[in-house]
């Protein structure tokens, strides 16, 4: 009785205590034995991957760089602040400095003997994904990353048995895992699953890495679904386009080679019709450029890829150009007349077009989305109306003849030989009547086609006389480029044109047997030597409507020069 008596004491003077504490009948109750276990692992894991304070990392990577040395201490701060630009010293990091060969031998001797802190390898792994391709693009620091790369390789293996077995970090765990982030190749078990949509996991590896979004690693994830792609069969292949341009978009740093490796291998298609989506991304100023003024050297990315395929994508270009004048600008006057479906069948052998806007179209690219985006899409490329304010005009040249079409009745279209043009063929201003452009109405053209009924007929018989055929009968063939066997295609697997002979003799100089010899093996190049004009002052000019590479190479070596106000190549004066 008297043992009961005190049981019962003893557990009224427990329960008031507890009640002190601010608990209650905790005996029994798991969830809080839960969540007490819940708070202690969170707290655990953000002291597991905790960084010093930012100032004193700040602090000690100024000190190296400085170079002033450094303590214990602040050998391990410095870790987490390779990639920080330092403003005293002008912006420079750590990661790109000549003593960071130094640090990293350093931190390999602790790994070793077994010293190294845990937090201070964490910190060089956040290193690592903070680096940004974007910022820190100089080769110093594009080798100091490759550098942190392997030492995180090397040493892991001996962090992870340091670790132990029992109560570890997350990113321990995860790396355990996904060791392969680590290595040379650390996006290609993402990749497939990214290029479908579907981005939990790289979101989910990101959250326990702590991989910032302008890490290179999703760069290097976006040349990776490339990679995946390229390697896909056609049909495939070509149903990726739209989500690769979009990751490029997204994430820009290996853009160009994404572009190259996705046009070489849409060349490689069985059929390479006009994707409008694919070239309206690489025509874009902010991106590749009108693959026009490749030549003018402000389109320079299109010489990353084989003439071949720069001509296909030109092509689109020259499609787009010839069903945009007649459906937008011609349109608006109900004058196509059938022109549009009548050069179309000429389309395989236009090598070069030019829109030429009246000041009624260029008035309207601020209220016509379709018209602004025309003009944006020909910016560099375009030439104007000065004389005729509601009149469009639109040159191709095919062969060795230039076509004029206008965009409104009662202009005729007129072929003129493309040597000997009443007008200067790359002016950026016209008048557009018979001083230039309609100079053929009263003399001096090839051919002067008028719409009236019956007129394709007509038309297509005069343009026979001149050696002109529809594409069916006469249509140009394109050699097609092989990308490399699997994945991302190497520069070095690409089929180039073969150097033609004249490689070996260009170097000598000039000579005017020389010039003639190599512009006749570019078909479609023309010489055009005002030197010996009435008046004098003139100059020896070629042009190349498709701006070969290789006849600018020669033509460069030869002692030409490229004058942007022609789009063609001259030779100096002595």
């Amino acid at each position: 009785m008297l043992a009961s008596q005190a049981l019962q004491q003893l557990s009224s003077h427990l329960a008031s205590a507890m009640g002190s504490f601010g608990l209650s009948n905790p005996f029994g109750r798991v969830d809080l034995v839960e969540v007490a276990s819940q708070q202690a692992e969170a707290l655990f894991q953000g002291y597991a991957k905790a960084k010093p304070r930012s100032d004193d990392a700040y602090a000690a990577a100024r000190a190296l760089l400085r170079g002033e040395p450094l303590g214990a201490w602040q050998r391990d701060l410095v870790a987490s602040a390779i990639c920080d630009p330092i403003r005293e010293q002008a912006g420079a990091t750590v990661i790109a400095s000549k003593r960071f060969a130094e640090l990293l031998v350093g931190y390999e001797d602790d790994v070793s003997r077994g010293e190294l802190w845990r937090l201070t390898w964490h910190g060089l792994l956040y290193s690592y994904f903070k680096f940004d391709p974007l910022v820190m693009k100089d080769e110093s620091s594009q080798a100091g990353w490759r550098a942190l790369q392997q030492f995180l390789a090397r040493s892991w293996p001996l962090i992870d048995r340091q670790s132990g077995g029992q109560l570890i970090p997350d990113w321990i765990a995860v790396l355990r895992v996904q060791g392969q982030i680590l290595s040379e190749h650390p996006v290609e078990p993402y990749a497939q699953a990214y290029l479908e949509g579907d981005s939990s996991l790289t979101d989910q590896l990101a959250a326990d890495l702590g991989i910032p979004p302008s890490s290179w690693f999703w760069h290097s994830l976006v040349l990776g679904c490339v990679k995946r792609a390229t390697g896909e069969h056609d049909a495939a292949f070509k149903q990726r386009i739209p989500r690769l341009l979009q990751l490029m978009h997204d994430k820009p740093v290996f853009r160009d080679e994404a572009i190259e490796a996705v046009l070489i291998r849409y060349h490689a298609c069985k059929e390479t019709v006009h994707d409008a989506v694919l070239s309206e991304y690489v025509c874009q100023p902010a991106v590749w450029r009108n693959p026009k003024l490749k030549a003018a050297g402000i389109a320079t990315a299109w010489n990353r890829v084989p003439e071949a395929v720069w001509q296909m994508v030109l092509g689109w270009v020259n499609e787009r150009n010839l069903k945009d004048f007649f459906d937008i600008l011609a349109a608006r006057n109900s004058a196509d007349e059938g022109r549009l479906a009548f050069w179309s069948k000429y389309l395989k052998q236009i090598t070069w077009t030019r829109l030429v806007f009246g000041h009624d179209t260029m008035a309207l690219k601020r209220t016509n989305p379709a018209v602004r985006d025309l003009i944006a899409r020909e910016e560099g490329a375009y030439a104007q109306l000065t004389e005729k304010r509601d009149v469009d005009a639109f040159m191709m040249r095919i062969g060795s003849h230039l076509i004029i079409e206008f965009s409104k009745k009662p202009n005729a279209c007129y072929v003129y030989d493309a040597s000997a043009l009443p007008f200067e063929l790359h002016g950026r201003y016209f008048g557009g009547g018979t001083v230039d452009l309609a100079a053929g109405f009263q003399s001096g053209c090839a051919a002067r086609i008028v719409h009236r009924p019956g007129w394709e007929g007509r038309a297509e018989s005069d343009l026979r006389e001149l050696g002109i055929m529809p594409d069916a009968a006469a249509g140009p063939t394109v050699q097609r480029v092989t990308p490399g066997e699997a994945g991302l295609p190497r520069r070095e697997s690409i089929e180039k044109p073969k150097s033609p002979n004249w490689r070996q003799s260009s170097d000598k100089g000039f000579s005017m047997d020389g010039v003639q010899q190599l512009v006749a093996r570019f078909p479609g190049a023309e010489i055009d030597d005002r030197r010996h004009a009435s008046g004098g002052g003139g100059r020896l000019w070629v042009n190349d409507p498709m701006q070969r590479r290789d006849l600018a190479d020669a033509l460069r070596s030869m002692g030409f020069k490229w004058a942007n106000s022609r789009l063609a190549w001259y030779l100096p004066e002595g």
